[in-house]
């Protein structure tokens, strides 16, 4: 059976490849579950984490990322771990999207809703609430809980704490509000205890994903908030928090922090609460919420207990069979790949495998050292030999792609012709990378004397002295300033899965390959936990700390998502220094910025063509400055004890969707 499916998946594979110029395809989905014996329900079932034999009612899902305890709904940098955790206990968004990626009205939550576009071009959706929404402790979920989240976390009180301030970006008065020129959220309006008004704001309107904007959780504010009476007040001109002292970040900033890390007694949405999280274990006891009504199709959680146990990727088809672990995804190294498709084979596991929607990449921070340079951006590129990395990594459930798509995505596939003949494909070319390095002006050595090819010793370029900040090894010969080709690398630490392949196919194929070295550059590799990672990525700790703010690496390895029900890149090239933050690369391109914009707020809901086109342009512009390398798409597998009965993962629809409809058998 296995081999079978392995035909499949790599059929598939082929068939979709852009650059290698195949048919059109639908993301597909290979599930390998065998029938199984039920085991009695009073029967012992695997190890939990904690030695003790599970019930029938749980699951432990393995995570092979970092569970560094966030629960910051995404408004602080988060690492894999926390992120299935996260949507598990925060639901209730009055929009959603369905298994095929169609967003919609969430109809367990809206009792009704209207929209009405304005003069002004303004659009004001009206939402009422069911009266039978409840928070895990029982109390009544309102519209105020609904208002809070983005008054809460575009606050100037958040935002002194690190917080990215983008909640409801496209709402009237964010950014007066956030700046704190305004202490009232002009675009959100209370109506009554159920009912709650958003107006989008003329730029953002219309908008490609429609209903997308309107996806916010309620949000339980008084366990944000030192104690005290708080309340949400809107006299009219939009909604402010009210208390015993003022809201600002001198009062409440403490607050807020220590509300992102309350595991005990923290109130939730979902379909579970958080019983309890251990940073140090790597661990987290999740228990079904009794209080929760269902998704959007009334579906509700029928397993009582997910442990959630972050998992070593080296060991962790071991922790399946013995039983420590119940189910574990995110799988994208081909031989693991084929390995869980063995498991499969015995009957007694079940894998599901899918093309996901995300790229490796090489992530470039452009504005300091040679990474601010396109021409260095480009060397590094016909420098990788990606198609030799993607085998390697992948064993043929992988195709490197040249831009930042995937073929899991619709748009990628109608347009695979295109991509294919467009676009510069960056084929392996140390000669080409020496060319145009010299054209660029990296022809010195240390002494500003001329460079000699093939020498091995590192090039250097004759550079004005503001270009060289922050950039350590710069030499001044005669008055004029020299940078050395060397670029800090930043790579993942051992056990996190397919990017510590990555970073190790990246060390062999570029970092200390001959060839890099013949050409005049240097990498000097770090290698760190995915949370710190992160975080110099982003120029920003998850508390702020200072470290983290000024330029460090110039690439970091990563596998990047695109978004399996939203392909959403606005912000991520802005000149705005209050959006700033989005901007993790920090390449400001007029054409990026405005396509990535046009693409999204430019165009109607179900314009598909439109959307499409615009893509492409913005991929072309990608492609030809290369902000990132893109090097190849992957395969995702799940893999899990045949017990779970139900359960079906695929590149939407995700593990906190699909463990909704799952029982244990």
């Amino acid at each position: 059976m296995k081999k079978m499916v392995s035909l499949l998946l790599t059929g598939v594979m082929v068939l979709s490849l852009a650059a290698c110029g195949g048919n059109k395809s639908t993301t597909s989905t290979v599930s390998t579950t065998e029938p199984a014996k039920a085991e009695a329900e009073n029967e012992s079932q695997s190890e939990s984490a904690g030695g003790e034999k599970a019930a029938a009612d749980q699951i432990v899902y393995g995570v092979t990322s970092t569970i560094a305890g966030d629960m910051g709904l995404n408004q602080w940098s988060s690492v894999g771990g926390d992120k299935p955790i996260l949507f598990l206990i925060n639901a209730y968004s009055p929009t959603c999207y369905d298994q095929d990626a169609l967003w919609l009205w969430d109809e367990t939550v809206v009792d009704s809703h209207d929209s009405k576009s304005n003069d002004d071009g303004t659009l004001t959706y009206t939402i009422k609430l069911k009266d039978n929404l409840r928070f895990s402790d029982g109390s009544q979920i309102t519209a105020k809980h609904y208002v809070a989240y983005p008054l809460l976390f575009s606050s100037p009180a958040a935002v002194g704490v690190s917080a990215y301030g983008t909640a409801g970006k496209e709402y009237v008065g964010h950014q007066a509000y956030k700046n704190g020129e305004n202490s009232v959220f002009e675009g959100i309006h209370l109506i009554d205890d159920l009912t709650f008004s958003i107006t989008v704001a003329k730029d953002y309107n219309p908008y490609y994903y429609g209903l997308a904007l309107l996806n916010i959780f309620p949000t339980a504010y008084e366990q944000w908030l030192p104690e005290g009476n708080w309340d949400i007040v809107d006299d009219g001109n939009g909604c402010y928090f009210k208390g015993d002292v003022e809201f600002n970040g001198a009062n409440c900033g403490e607050a807020i922090t220590a509300g992102r890390y309350l595991y005990e007694g923290r109130i939730c949405s979902g379909p579970y609460y958080l019983e309890s999280l251990d940073t140090g274990a790597g661990e987290a006891t999740l228990k079904l919420n009794e209080y929760y009504n269902g998704n959007f199709e009334g579906q509700k959680a029928q397993i009582e207990t997910i442990i959630v146990k972050a998992v070593n990727s080296a060991t962790m088809l071991d922790a399946l069979k013995t039983g420590s672990v119940d189910l574990i995804d995110g799988i994208g190294e081909g031989d693991i790949i084929n390995a869980c498709l063995d498991l499969a084979d015995t009957g007694e596991y079940g894998a599901d495998c899918y093309k996901y929607s995300g790229y490796m990449k090489l992530f470039y921070q452009c504005d300091w050292g040679p990474t601010q340079y396109e021409p260095v951006r480009k060397a590094v590129a016909y420098l990788t030999n990606r198609e030799e990395m993607c085998q390697e990594a992948t064993l043929g459930y992988g195709n490197v792609t040249n831009g930042q798509y995937s073929f899991a995505q619709w748009m990628a596939q109608d347009m695979e012709e295109e991509l294919s003949t467009e676009l510069e494909a960056y084929a392996y070319n140390p000669d080409k990378a020496v060319e145009i390095l010299k054209e660029d002006g990296w022809v010195y050595n240390a002494d500003g004397s001329d460079y000699a090819d093939g020498s091995g010793e590192i090039r250097y370029k004759k550079v004005p002295k503001e270009e060289t900040e922050y950039m350590n090894g710069c030499v001044e010969v005669n008055g004029e300033w020299y940078m050395p080709l060397v670029l800090e690398y930043l790579g993942h630490a051992e056990g996190d899965g397919i990017e510590t392949v990555l970073d190790e196919l990246l060390t062999i194929y570029l970092c200390e390959n001959d060839n890099t070295a013949k050409a005049g550059m240097k990498f000097n590799r770090t290698v760190m936990a995915d949370s710190e990672l992160l975080s110099y990525l982003n120029r920003r700790g998850a508390n702020g700390e200072e470290k983290y703010t000024q330029p460090s690496y110039h690439v970091i390895s990563l596998a990047s998502g695109l978004g399996a029900a939203k392909f959403d890149k606005t912000y991520s090239w802005t000149f705005d220094e209050n959006l700033i933050a989005n901007n993790k690369n920090r390449y400001f391109n007029h054409t990026l910025d405005d396509l990535s914009m046009d693409m999204i707020y430019g165009v109607e809901a179900g314009d598909d063509d439109t959307f499409k086109d615009i893509w492409f342009e913005y991929q072309k512009e990608f492609n030809k400055t290369l902000p990132e390398v893109p090097l190849f798409n992957w395969t995702y597998c799940a893999v899990y004890n045949s017990k779970l009965d139900g359960f079906k993962e695929t590149n939407i629809w995700s593990f906190q969707y699909a463990i909704l409809y799952a029982t244990v058998k």
